[in-house]
C-alpha cells in the first residue's frame, strides 16, 4: 500500500477480460505481506483446462479480469514476522487454495481442503482483504504461509 491508502500497482500478469478467454498484459496490485505471509517471485507456471474454464466463464461466475495459474513454483522474496517456515531464498510451490479459515475441525486437522468455512481458490475467490484473488501467471504472489 502506498501512504495514500492506495495498493501499489507492482504486479505484472496475464488476464482475460472477457469470455473471449484471450489472455493480455495486465498490472494490477497485491495485497500487502502480513505476519503470517510468505510473498514468492513466480518462476514458473502449469497450464491446466480449470485456467481456460474460469478465463472463457464456462461456468457462469468468473470475476473479470481473471489471473490464471494455480499451479506456481517460485522463490520466497519476503517472510512475515511469525514465519518460521520458510526464509528468503527458499523454492515453494503453491497450489490450487491459498488459504481457509485454520479452525474448524478439518482445517485443524491440516486437511483444509475441506474446511466447513470454504477455502480460498488461488484465483477468481475472494481473499480474506475482500479483494478478488489472482493467479499465477503473474510476477509474483503473497500467501499465507500455511
Amino acid at each position: 500500500m502506498s501512504s495514500g491508502g492506495e495498493m501499489k500497482e507492482d504486479c505484472h500478469g496475464w488476464a482475460a477480460r472477457d469470455p473471449s478467454g484471450l489472455l493480455s498484459p495486465y498490472k494490477f496490485g497485491r495485497r500487502a505481506v502480513g505476519s503470517d505471509d510468505v510473498s514468492l517471485k513466480i518462476t514458473h507456471c502449469g497450464v491446466c483446462y480449470a485456467d481456460v474454464v474460469w478465463t472463457k466463464n464456462k461456468l457462469g461466475d468468473s470475476k473479470y479480469p481473471v489471473v490464471p495459474g494455480h499451479e506456481i513454483a517460485g522463490i520466497v522474496q519476503e517472510v512475515g514476522s511469525n514465519v518460521h517456515h520458510f526464509k528468503v531464498g527458499d523454492h515453494v510451490g503453491v497450489g490450487t487454495y491459498i488459504d481457509s479459515c485454520r479452525d474448524c475441525e478439518y482445517c485443524g486437522m491440516y486437511m483444509d481442503i475441506y474446511c466447513s468455512k470454504g477455502v480460498v481458490s488461488t484465483f477468481n475467490s475472494i481473499d480474506a482483504d475482500g479483494m478478488v484473488t489472482k493467479g499465477g501467471y503473474s510476477s509474483y504472489i503473497v500467501v499465507h504461509e500455511r
